[in-house]
């Protein structure tokens, strides 16, 4: 299959300027960041003076002669585009697009079973980015919507690593956010550091759907490791998304109620362990530690919005939070209330891979290092914005 190779060239005001997710340096930190941020293909630091300058559509206190550029090799926008179905996985398509991608098996801390996991590393001495990339709810780890961001990585020397942890889920006790999966994602990324020479301070991690809701179960139990996170139409809450699918005969019911042992009914054990398998019981403990990229299709049936409201919510500041109503409104109309709009500066930004996707923003919010876009779509994930934001951030 024949692909073309894209080269942008990226201002450093873009796709989501703020200075509120960077950490305050001092200038001599400044410089040492924008000087290793080069040479890793990263993105300049402001220094401790220029990040207290005030917003004003550009990333305050950028440093304008430095453009730096990232590869993007597939030609593909949004995961609808990939060839095949979201449940496509075979190993030989990810041969043709990424040679050198290696099949792995990672021996399990917790039971000592086999995982397998895709991982790339080109092998070069210097310190490098890592990106763990999460598969979605019902397939497992060769699910082949991934191979752009593979593609990513190779083409930036990043490392990869597409770990398994129990497959898809089915309805298997062992799967759905259970604590094998979480053991097995921690292996995954000891197995990347052990391997490759990885810079401490850019570990991305991504997920969508179901792959997102593990990445946030991820990122909360280690919330010092990860420079980004970027989730993209997250599962929250199982136990109101049980509800969701359950009112539309929709077989994810069915797989919760397997993996959780029964049905999450008000005060039955079933509830409390799907409560428990909800990032909505951890991520909150890190709000204010984690930076964290929601993104969600205002359109979506498969993951409803509100799932990514509620996420965004735990992780603000009490007065940045979305009241319920507003909630409730957006999710019966499918618009942003106007009381809402007038807190979103989605038009005084630049949102320029979202425009190109067709899939423009609706809603822009940010509290501390937590930002939420809505954005006109379904149950979708652009590759580009995600990667470059992800690529932005740094411990």
């Amino acid at each position: 299959m024949e692909k073309t190779t894209k080269t942008e060239a990226i201002s450093p005001c873009y796709p989501f300027p703020n200075t509120e997710q960077l950490p305050r340096r001092t200038d001599w930190q400044a410089l040492m960041a924008l000087l290793l941020g080069v040479a890793a293909m990263g993105i300049p630091y402001p220094s401790a003076a220029q990040a207290e300058q005030p917003e004003s559509g550009t990333l305050a206190g950028a440093v304008d002669p430095v453009e730096v550029t990232f590869e993007h090799p597939s030609e593909y926008l949004l995961v609808s585009d990939f060839p095949g179905s979201l449940i496509d996985a075979d190993l030989s398509t990810w041969q043709e697009y990424i040679p050198d991608i290696q099949d792995i098996e990672i021996t399990s801390s917790a039971d000592e079973s086999s995982q397998p996991a895709l991982y790339y590393n080109s092998g070069s001495d210097e310190e490098k980015p890592l990106l763990m990339v999460l598969h979605s709810w019902s397939i497992g780890y060769l699910q082949n919507i991934d191979i752009p961001l593979g593609e990513f990585a190779v083409a930036n020397d990043w490392v990869f690593i597409h770990p398994d942890f129990r497959g898809q889920n089915d309805g298997r006790p062992e799967s759905t956010a259970s604590e094998l999966v979480i053991s097995d994602m921690e292996d995954a990324l000891e197995y990347a550091r052990e391997n490759a020479n990885i810079d401490e301070s850019r570990i991305y991690l991504l997920g969508y759907s179901g792959g997102a809701m593990n990445a946030l179960h991820f990122a909360s139990r280690h919330p010092e490791t990860f420079a980004g996170v970027a989730a993209w139409v997250p599962v929250y809450d199982l136990v109101t998304w049980y509800q969701w699918n359950a009112e539309r005969g929709e077989p994810y019911a069915d797989e919760i109620t397997g993996a959780c042992g029964g049905v999450p009914t008000e005060d039955s054990e079933a509830r409390e362990e799907c409560a428990q398998r909800s990032v909505s019981a951890h991520l909150p403990e890190v709000a204010g530690e984690l930076r964290v990229l929601l993104a969600h299709g205002i359109n979506d049936n498969t993951v409803p919005p509100e799932q990514a409201l509620h996420a965004f919510n735990d992780l603000a500041a009490e007065e940045d939070q979305i009241p319920q109503e507003q909630i409730d409104q957006l999710m019966e109309h499918r618009e942003v209330p106007e009381a809402l709009a007038e807190r979103s500066t989605h038009e005084e930004r630049n949102f320029k891979y979202f425009d190109e996707a067709d899939a423009s923003v609706q809603l822009y919010l940010q509290s501390g290092p937590a930002e939420l876009v809505l954005f006109e779509g379904e149950h979708e994930m652009l590759y580009r914005p995600g990667l470059e934001w992800l690529a932005r951030q740094q411990r």
